[in-house]
């Protein structure tokens, strides 16, 4: 009627290739688990690195040219900033400071390589004597010598001129400014 021997031997059979099967789909689990940590990791990186170019920027308020030498040209930028809302403290001495003028471009400070006496800076507003502003309420002066840079001339009458600064993480503020039709020599200007 039954025959007993085939029997056993079928069932073995089954069992060890059940047990490859989850064998296998252990090792997969496996991989996939650690192919999705690696994916959050490197996720969460981009993101928090994201996040801090969008966020980590100054605002640009009033900014005041000046003319210093009484040749009705603006040969000095002076330029309030502040932290935009939601930003980490911001070290303007490592930021870019970028002028555009019809006389050129010229980027005043990179970084911390400072090749000449271009750039300034004074605390108007906050606790701390650095160039560093971390709280709100601080308030800076960042003072731009264009007569001191080489890739830019001072600025005449009725020129078009875009700052832009961009703090160390990459957040950027863009301002666009116009000179006066006219400029008085040793006179100061909001632009």
């Amino acid at each position: 009627m039954f025959n007993t021997d085939d029997r056993g031997q079928v069932g073995i059979g089954t069992l060890i290739v059940f047990i490859a099967m989850v064998l296998v789909a252990a090792i997969a689990a496996g991989v996939l688990i650690n192919t999705a940590g690696l994916l959050q990791a490197q996720a969460q990186q981009t993101g928090e690195e994201t996040t801090a170019e969008v966020s980590n920027v100054v605002q640009i308020g009033k900014v005041v040219g000046t003319d210093t030498d009484g040749d009705n040209e603006i040969e000095r930028l002076n330029s309030s900033v502040w932290l935009a809302s939601g930003s980490d403290p911001v070290n303007l001495s490592e930021a870019s400071w970028t002028i555009s003028s019809p006389s050129g471009n010229a980027t005043v400070v990179n970084g911390n390589n400072r090749t000449n006496d271009a750039i300034a800076f004074h605390q108007k507003q906050g606790l701390d004597d650095t160039a560093i502003i971390s709280d709100q309420e601080d308030l800076m002066i960042v003072n731009i010598s264009l007569d001191k840079q080489s890739r830019i001339e001072p600025l005449g009458s009725s020129e078009r001129v875009k700052l832009i600064a961009q703090a160390p993480a990459g957040g950027q503020t863009y301002t666009e400014l116009k000179t006066p039709r006219r400029i008085f020599a040793d006179s100061s200007y909001i632009l």
